[in-house]
């Protein structure tokens, strides 16, 4: 799959080696997802033919319609029918609109934990898109994501809510830390339609294959410019962990998670990988951090870091997970509910026993998804373990 020789200089290669047959709209998609776009490829498939709509509605299933609404319009706009281009108009005019309020929102949350003295830090969404695309109106996002300490959890759900959001369960923070302790995350929703906050006080799941702890990110929580402001979040140096940590924990089936790492592999070339490699493989997710690798540079044309081509040939399991994921998203395929989201991370764990132990917690730990179908008992807590099989059955009975 990836171009094994690629140094972080190269130039990328115009043309995907893959063996997987892409659509001429997703092929047009993966060229245009860049704040590079691939001008001749584009061309090429313009030419060739394409189905606009479909491709409007290919942006909008995989998340990507700035990016792409933005390499169309640098590319081959004039070449767009006229009633597709104001239905790009439309959407990106909408799209826009969200992200500058959520953005607005996100400025305004964190200032307040500023004053109050509670450490906290944005991720995702708009301060990913600011670091990668250079431009937090480039990337799509639906909600806020705060990460905090978990001895500062309490508080900041106590603070949230004087802004009008809504904890998802009426239970007290101490026991939704004990209900949630691995998933490490908590919903708080607003009176807005579709503006919520997820609270977290760790950076992953430990149900996934890359699954790093506070402790991993050696530089803490440093300020970015956003708008003009100054908001904290990951260093850029120590952004690479977490990145692979959120494209792996979605099987990397979210395509915005792998135009978030092609992009900050452009963005900042001087990364030294080799110390996030070294991290990943102790914490037994290499091959998760590495499949992204191979996504970003044979999908999307970023540059492979020049010490990542040596992991990836000693371990074929990288290249075969690269080839499964670009099935699946070539095709629309989702990663997955239920037991079956977990293959993906199964296959990524190094080790025997890293595979045992995240079979543990993927089979044990509670989520958010029990607790919303029935909120048990504190003393009946160990038994989600056993209804959780019920659970998916009943979901795949209602469907059938």
């Amino acid at each position: 799959m990836a171009n094994l020789e690629m140094e972080t200089s190269a130039a990328p290669k115009a043309e995907l080696r893959n063996p997987v047959d892409f659509s001429r709209e997703f092929d047009l998609l993966l060229a245009a997802a860049r704040t590079v776009p691939d001008h001749a490829r584009i061309d090429a498939l313009a030419d060739a033919g394409i189905d606009w709509r479909a491709l409007l509605d290919l942006a909008a299933s995989h998340s990507v319609r700035p990016l792409v609404y933005t390499g169309l319009r640098e590319t081959c706009w004039r070449r767009i029918p006229v009633e597709m281009q104001a239905a790009w108009d439309e959407a990106h005019q909408l799209l826009t609109g969200r992200n500058l309020f959520l953005t607005g929102e996100l400025l305004r949350v964190t200032a307040e934990f500023h004053k109050a003295g509670i450490s906290v830090a944005a991720v995702k969404g708009p301060v990913i898109a600011q670091m990668a695309y250079g431009d937090f109106s480039l990337r799509e996002f639906n909600d806020l994501d705060l990460l905090v300490h978990e001895a500062d959890f309490s508080s900041a759900v106590a603070f949230i809510t004087q802004f009008g959001y809504k904890p998802l369960w009426k239970l007290d923070s101490r026991s939704v830390l004990r209900f949630l302790r691995h998933m490490g995350e908590y919903k708080l929703t607003s009176d807005f339609p579709g503006v919520d906050i997820d609270l977290h006080w760790k950076p992953a799941h430990d149900s996934v294959a890359l699954s790093p702890s506070l402790s991993d990110f050696p530089s803490g929580f440093q300020p970015i410019a956003l708008a003009g402001y100054a908001v904290p979040t990951f260093a850029p140096q120590d952004l690479p962990l977490f990145l692979a940590s959120q494209g792996g924990g979605d099987q990397w089936g979210d395509l915005r998670r792998i135009c978030d790492l092609a992009e900050f592999l452009r963005r900042f070339p001087d990364v030294d990988w080799e110390f996030h490699f070294q991290t990943a493989r102790r914490l037994g997710g290499l091959r998760s951090m590495l499949t992204g690798l191979v996504l970003a540079c044979d999908l999307l044309g970023a540059p492979l870091p020049a010490s990542a081509a040596a992991h990836i040939q000693a371990d074929a399991t990288v290249t075969r997970l690269a080839e499964r994921v670009t099935r699946n998203l070539s095709r629309q395929l989702q990663p997955g509910e239920g037991l079956t989201r977990y293959v993906f991370q199964l296959h990524a764990k190094q080790t025997m026993g890293g595979k045992i132990g995240l079979m543990s917690h993927i089979f044990m730990d509670r989520t958010t998804e029990d607790g919303s179908w029935m909120m048990l008992p504190h003393a009946l807590w160990w038994t989600y373990g056993v209804l959780r099989p019920l659970r998916m059955a009943g979901k795949l009975l209602s469907r059938a």
